[in-house]
């Protein structure tokens, strides 16, 4: 036989080899009682370039044991909030236990949402697989069990992972990823605390609750989630099989310059039929929630009607993984009570004014950069306090025009702010002692005192500071609530009134409210040119000046 045609014929029996693995995914089975029709990834070309992941430079482990004094070790983050001042008990460690019946959280937050409206089935079947699984193989069964599914687990156990849009507003991602490659989906924080101290999956035995998604983590050795000493953990963890990210460069060299739903494909062509398909264990840091056009493509392509990011579906799925922990619900309910806030009978007011954006390139306050203030709490006052009160005014007007009727719940990453505009200027006592701010009627002071007395605007008592949970200097657990709190406070909000980042917006998002007010743009950089903003959305400031 020719050396042409049996190249020709090997060529054309590598291509049938590999269009049948296809047609097996396009027929996968998660569990022979169910009759799945799953989407998948191979019905798409698959960029045929793929990066094996790479080894952690020695300097990341000096990096990761340097910053060891700035954190508990991994065995009390694995623990949940069990762990903290506010929960000690031994019955709360058994509820909080991963793999209890039970659950952190007596509130079904699930009622924000549409309930008329359904999931695709794709992701309920995956939900159903999965909840099968950990019934299966308990415990740490899931990765020791050699019959047990392999695993697929978003991180954040050391350097700067993002802030709570970055880390949990991809979930539609996340589970095309798992459900694509067949993997059971874990998250697992180190940094600042283990999520469970602030988020637990919603508890099933409640009414009106359609979907409890565990996706916390069991305690084994192997994986890294239960050690002595957390060097131990984190050595695990960097050893551990991982997809080629974008977060920081990865922290392993430089930042790749594949988009995020490139390496997402590419992670699932690695995971299913490429140099990872037979790791057990494989962890990732992608961030692609940025760039939900392209799983909206996808879905469409695979014949999916339901894209997810804009409808309820994005809410109901981020409501069946999280609920607030004790300790976050306990803060969340003390508000609500004291303040008399009712679930979609409000507004959130949200000022983000210590993001690097907010301000011009190079700007400075006191001879720092504006933009480093998400690293430490600046001093509330000169040109730092008046623009931040500005962009609070700004705010509330901007609130305003979608709602006047009902209170505002004022909310920022600056508590000085938030003291300032809630209380201080409401404060005859606090206005007298400082005649000389508010004599000008046209100054910035005296117009947030004339606000504040014309709008019902309320705020909880900032008793520990409103820390972003990724660039904060390490410090207690419960001065992460706050952040959380703020979170829940937001999707229950009938009208949602922001700026810039995304924290409020993502709120609004879960929530499905349509009444929506953005006040502010970036300076510079960020997502301006990826995130564009329907002209409706916008404050009208003229109708704002007008209200107040």
């Amino acid at each position: 036989m020719p050396a042409s045609t049996n190249s020709l014929l090997k060529t054309v029996g590598a291509f049938i080899i590999a269009t049948a693995a296809v047609n097996l995914l396009l027929g996968f089975q998660f569990a022979p009682e169910h009759d799945h029709t799953l989407p998948t990834s191979a019905s798409s070309h698959i960029n045929t370039k793929h990066t094996a992941p790479r080894k952690p430079h020695k300097k990341q482990s000096k990096a990761s044991n340097a910053s060891k004094t700035a954190a508990n070790t991994d065995t009390d983050h694995s623990k949940s909030v069990s762990k903290t001042k506010a929960t000690t008990t031994e019955e709360t460690k058994e509820e909080d236990a991963v793999g209890a019946i039970t659950f952190s959280n007596a509130k079904n937050h699930q009622v924000v949402t549409d309930p008329n409206h359904k999931l695709p089935k794709w992701i309920t079947d995956y939900f159903d697989w999965h909840a099968s699984m950990l019934k299966k193989f308990p415990g740490d069964e899931i990765f020791k069990n050699p019959d047990a599914p392999p695993a697929i687990i978003r991180k954040c156990v050391d350097g700067l992972c993002g802030g709570l849009h970055d880390r949990l507003g991809q979930l539609p991602m996340d589970l095309y990823l798992a459900n694509q490659t067949q993997r059971m989906f874990f998250i697992h924080w180190v940094k600042p605390y283990a999520a469970q101290n602030f988020l637990v999956p919603p508890d099933p035995t409640l009414p009106g609750v359609e979907y409890s998604f565990d996706w916390r983590m069991p305690e084994y050795w192997a994986v890294g989630t239960k050690c002595v000493k957390r060097r131990d953990c984190l050595q695990k963890w960097f050893r551990m099989p991982e997809l080629e990210g974008n977060v920081q460069g990865q922290r392993k060299g430089e930042a790749s310059e594949k988009s995020g739903y490139d390496l997402v494909e590419e992670g699932i062509h690695n995971l299913t039929k490429g140099i990872l398909k037979d790791e057990k264990v494989v962890q990732f840091e992608i961030l692609s929630h940025l760039q939900e056009g392209h799983l909206e493509t996808k879905l469409q392509e695979l014949g999916e009607t339901d894209m997810i990011h804009k409808t309820p579906s994005f809410g109901k799925i981020f409501l069946a993984f999280f609920s607030p922990s004790k300790p976050v619900q306990k803060m969340l309910d003390d508000t609500n009570e004291k303040l008399g806030l009712a679930s979609q009978e409000y507004s959130a007011v949200h000022c983000r004014v210590r993001h690097p954006f907010g301000y011009r390139m190079g700007q400075k306050f006191g001879g720092i950069y504006a933009g480093k203030a998400d690293r430490y709490i600046p001093e509330f006052n000169g040109g730092f306090k008046d623009t931040m009160v500005e962009t609070a005014i700004k705010a509330i007007k901007c609130a305003a025009t979608r709602d006047v009727k009902h209170k505002m719940y004022l909310m920022s990453d600056m508590s000085d702010l938030v003291d300032y505009m809630a209380f201080n200027v409401t404060d005859e006592k606090y206005v007298s002692s400082h005649p000389e701010w508010f004599q000008d009627q046209s100054s910035t002071n005296a117009t947030a005192k004339n606000l504040m007395s014309t709008f019902d605007v309320v705020a909880r008592p900032q008793n520990t500071p409103n820390l972003h949970i990724d660039k904060a200097r390490m410090t207690v657990v419960e001065n992460y609530y706050g952040a959380f709190v703020d979170l829940f406070l937001g999707i229950h909000a009938n009208c949602v009134s922001y700026g810039i980042g995304f924290y409020a917006a993502f709120a609004a998002k879960i929530s499905g409210t349509h009444c929506i007010v953005k006040y502010a743009k970036e300076k510079y950089g960020g997502s301006s040119e990826l995130v564009k903003v329907e002209n409706s959305l916008w404050c009208d400031m003229k109708a704002a000046n007008k209200l107040a």
